[in-house]
């Protein structure tokens, strides 16, 4: 047996994607390997191996899985040889299907594979293969014979047990499904998680990965395992999944050992800015190589990028040409600069002096960017801090190809969020455009691909041979890099253009790309509707006046006026997406019925159309049945559980309604509205459950509804605490709050439900009066303030022992005898609310002046106290209406008696030696004999004025 067959027997196929130059001196294998590492796909796709693939291809392209896996029962592919040989087509395909759609240099595919008479219904079959729960890929795919050829190979012949061993790939697996799973979404309307099926099963390749990659016998080496762990969080990324894309990304840093923080450092912004003001700057440092040795893993890549002395090819940066904005941050010039609050490997870096970053660590800062970018809440200070990070990547100067015009859409896609920088975003991405369709179109005449025609005019000139990236340079990250395909990129061009107004240049696009969905929905948002109207009915109808108006473009003076009306086509690519538009566009339900039903009841789209219809008629039984068969097929859109969740809500099915929020929260925890949601429901529970206890108690029977028997009780498996469903509520209402801070109806809900509690949670009290106060107080004033929370707030702190303060700076003795409470103390957040917040707000309630009275006493501070009495009492009787009105007039006695309390408790006090109020007596006299001479005329005789007389009488002793 030879060396290299050891090689095959002791290694996975996984592990041998990084070690295909083992077999270079294989008598059977070194052409086909020294073919595919030079980059040269098409001699490996003329070969005899690839022609055998790709007639099973279009033999069983239409067939299930079961029967494609049969077809290769006689292939002859029974030893190990013959698999690498099959390893290797499926790499070429996938690799030249990017190389024509992704990356480039330009190529012409079309004479690989032999011309054949049912050449168009073998790429019609291969697009429909592609097809997923209703939902089509994109159909003018060029050369996409070439991605179900490589499915074919690594989802069907692999895995497989072929000379008595079990051979399989997962790890070209998972980067067939990801990308099938990209080509559905890209252009679909809808989301990576609507293809469950898809997901769930690059999931189980990836945790059978991970422990082949990264576990304890791992022979791959750092590069390998950083660019599966890079790998996996960009499929996060685009799957929407930020919490585990995350994980991926701080696990690239443990493991490759790069170092990079966001930080600040002095520097000019502007070109009119005097001063050096902090700038956010992104310091990054590569771990040092170490020398390789003779036993060093498998997947220590060499670095492949262009040397220095090559000129670097790929789109141009643009430069910003703003008025104020100079083209970079000008940072200050001083040997002095404190990096302390930075690692020690990154201590001694200056910004604007870094070391050059290995490509994987460039790739991992914009991993880094593109998931804040795409994952974070969009507002201009995210942007300030992501941008950074996509500058370090370009003031590196990347030489790798692929890694330069990442960044340079990476960048495109942040300053696409700031006014001054969106004009450059545009073009930017205008020009990235150009370079990709220049670098896949093909220099030679279009032939019959189906594919449209895309002639571009550049601004600048087209790179020379000897200049352009070789195909292996462009190839080797594309996977960690996630590139878009190029109708993809020329998509987010037109939604770009769309974002600054010029729908013109977006119509253009999407009308040249064929993307007929797009162009109706741009007619729609420029309040075209007959037009869009008129564009999808002609995907689905034929015209009544016959076959010959299907010659006439979209825009022919023929077809201005036609309906068509005629009969129903047969069912088109994406046909389920486009009865949804027509549905949406005629508020049809009819339309959303028929997309569910052709779509073999799998498009979950359609029937949360319907569920949205159903709500807005008024039928909540049929909105939630619609939801209800919406989550049964796509379990991953949290929006669908939420709005079943508030359907339940609205008829009362509060177990229903905690069980959907409670999945909507599961999937996406970051929105406030699900959580507050979920704590009415919870609270409407625990009524219930508080009038089922109470009912129980005078032993009556509470009837059920027989509608209810078909419900599934929950509630019945275990008994559950009233008490703990309010705490529940609780914690759903704050957190929703914390979501949603400046919205004050969350925090009013806190205060409600932390007051129901036994006893009452006094802190999330606090927090939640201070939060309205906050949020309330500078429009509305003392208005904010709820004087009953309050009240309770003070009335525990003051019914409650001191609590020792041990800072013996606050102690009473070095404060003047007042008393300060610890640090922590619900006391010391109080009365730090009442003077921050509250009393700068204080303007006509004098109630609000009696409850800081009482904490002013509460910290032995009486001359505050009598300030507090008597501004209280000068709020009341300030005004007219007392004297004709009676309980007005109550009110001035009651506080006139509490002034004249107050005199006499804080007035005799001392404080540092000297009374608080030398002439207290008098003052207190003043007091109630104005009162009574204002008064006289009106309530001469009455109650009150008996009480005030009495106080009088009482002040003369």
């Amino acid at each position: 047996m030879t060396p290299n067959t050891d090689i095959l027997r002791d290694q996975t196929f996984d592990v041998l994607l990084f070690n295909l130059e083992s077999l270079k001196d294989h008598p059977e294998l070194s052409e086909v390997v020294k073919a595919y590492l030079e980059g040269d796909y098409k001699t490996i796709l003329r070969n005899r191996t690839s022609q055998t693939l790709y007639g099973k291809l279009v033999e069983t392209v239409s067939l299930s899985r079961e029967d494609q896996d049969a077809s290769f029962q006689d292939a002859g592919f029974q030893d190990d040889v013959s698999a690498v040989q099959v390893l290797i087509v499926g790499l070429a395909a996938f690799n030249a299907f990017l190389q024509a759609n992704v990356t480039g240099p330009p190529t012409d595919w079309g004479n690989v594979f032999p011309k054949k008479d049912n050449e168009t219904a073998c790429r019609e079959q291969c697009l429909k293969s592609l097809d997923v729960d209703g939902v089509s890929v994109y159909q003018h795919i060029p050369y996409v014979q070439l991605f179900c050829l490589a499915r074919l190979v690594f989802t069907v012949f692999f895995p497989r047990i072929i000379g008595g061993e079990f051979r399989d790939c997962r790890w070209m697996r998972v980067r067939i499904n990801a990308y099938h799973q990209r080509l559905l979404s890209g252009l679909s309307g809808g989301s990576m998680s609507d293809f469950s099926m898809l997901q769930n099963v690059i999931e189980k390749d990836l945790k059978e990965l991970e422990g082949e990659i990264l576990g304890e016998k791992s022979v791959l080496g750092t590069e390998a395992k950083v660019q599966f762990l890079l790998e996996k969080a960009q499929i996060y990324i685009m799957q929407g999944l930020d919490i585990k894309a995350r994980e991926n990304v701080r696990l690239v840093k443990m493991v490759s050992g790069f170092s990079y923080a966001l930080s600040g450092a002095l520097g000019k912004k502007t070109k009119f800015q005097q001063n050096d003001i902090s700038q956010l700057v992104v310091f990054a440092k590569s771990r040092e190589s170490e020398e390789a040795t003779s036993d060093e893993p498998v997947g220590n890549l060499k670095d492949t990028t262009l040397t220095s002395g090559v000129k670097r090819s790929g789109p141009i940066a643009l430069e910003l040409n703003d008025d104020t904005l100079l083209e970079s941050i000008e940072f200050a010039k001083s040997d002095k600069i404190d990096n302390s609050a930075l690692p020690p490997e990154l201590a001694d870096l200056k910004p604007d002096s870094q070391p050059q970053l290995k490509p994987l660590d460039q790739i991992t800062l914009l991993t880094e960017a593109t998931l804040k970018d795409a994952l974070s809440p969009l507002d201009k200070l995210n942007s300030e801090e992501i941008l950074p990070y996509a500058v370090r990547v370009l003031s590196d100067k990347p030489m790798n190809w692929q890694i330069y015009t990442q960044a340079l859409l990476v960048r495109s896609r942040i300053e696409a969020h700031r006014s001054r920088t969106q004009e450059r975003s545009v073009l930017q991405l205008q020009v990235i455009v150009d370079q990709i369709i220049a670098d896949t179109q093909e220099e030679s005449l279009p032939g019959t691909d189906g594919v449209p025609e895309i002639r571009v005019t550049q601004f600048l000139p087209r790179a020379k041979e000897s200049e352009s990236a070789a195909v292996s340079e462009r190839l080797k990250y594309i996977f960690q890099l996630n590139t878009p395909t190029r109708w993809e990129i020329e998509t987010e061009l037109a939604y770009a253009w769309s974002g600054v107004g010029s729908f013109v240049s977006a119509l253009d696009i999407f009308k040249r790309l064929k993307l007929w969905a797009e162009v109706a929905l741009c007619y729609h948002s420029i309040g075209q509707e007959d037009k869009a109207r008129q564009i999808i009915r002609r995907q689905l109808y034929s015209s009544s006046k016959g076959p010959e108006m299907d010659l006439y473009g979209i825009d022919a003076e023929e077809v201005v006026n036609e309906k068509w009306d005629g009969e129903l086509r047969p069912t088109p690519p994406h046909a389920p997406r486009l009865w949804c538009i027509l549905g949406d566009l005629d508020n049809d339900p009819t339309c959303w019925d028929r997309a569910w039903t052709i779509s073999k009841k799998r498009y979950a789209r359609a029937q949360r159309s319907l569920g949205e219809f159903w709500t807005k008629e008024g039928d909540l039984e049929k909105a939630r049945e619609s939801y209800l068969a919406a989550t049964i097929v796509n379990r991953q859109n949290n929006d669908t559980w939420s709005r079943m969740g508030d359907i339940d809500l609205r008829v009362g099915n509060w177990d229903g309604a905690v069980i959907a929020f409670q999945q909507s929260i599961m999937i996406d925890d970051t929105d406030a509205k699900t959580y507050s949601n979920l704590g009415s429901a919870l609270l409407s529970k625990h009524a219930e459950m508080m009038k089922l206890q109470k009912a129980q108690a005078k032993g009556v029977l509470v009837p059920q509804d027989d509608d209810d028997e078909g419900e599934v009780d929950f509630s019945k498996d275990k008994k559950e605490d009233p008490k703990a469903i309010l705490h529940q509520a609780l914690k759903a209402y704050k957190r929703a709050a914390s979501l949603a801070h400046d919205n004050w109806k969350i925090w009013d809900n806190v205060i409600t439900i932390a007051g129901r509690l036994s006893p009452p949670s006094f802190p999330d009290l606090l927090l939640g009066l201070r939060s309205v106060i906050r949020i309330r107080g500078p429009s509305v004033g003392e208005a904010a303030v709820d004087a009953d929370i309050l009240r309770a707030l003070v009335l525990e702190v003051t019914s409650s022992e001191r609590p020792e303060n041990i800072n013996l700076a606050e102690s009473p003795e070095n404060n003047g005898g007042i008393y300060i409470p610890p640090r922590g103390s619900l006391a010391r957040a109080l009365l730090s609310m009442v003077d921050s917040e509250i009393i700068p707000l204080i303007t006509k309630r004098a109630e609000l002046w009696v409850l800081v009275e009482k904490l002013s006493l509460y910290e032995r501070d009486y001359s505050n106290a009598l300030k507090c009495a008597e501004r209280a009492w000068r709020m009341v009787t300030g005004g007219e209406e007392w004297m004709l009105d009676a309980e007005a007039w109550k009110g001035v006695v009651g506080a006139t008696d509490n002034l004249v309390s107050a005199y006499e408790n804080y007035g005799p006090m001392e404080v540092d030696g000297k009374e608080v109020e030398k002439g207290w007596r008098s003052k207190a006299r003043s007091a109630v004999k104005g009162v009574m001479g204002r008064g006289r005329d009106a309530w001469e005789g009455s109650e009150g004025w008996e009480v005030l007389e009495g106080r009088l009488e009482e002040l003369k002793c």
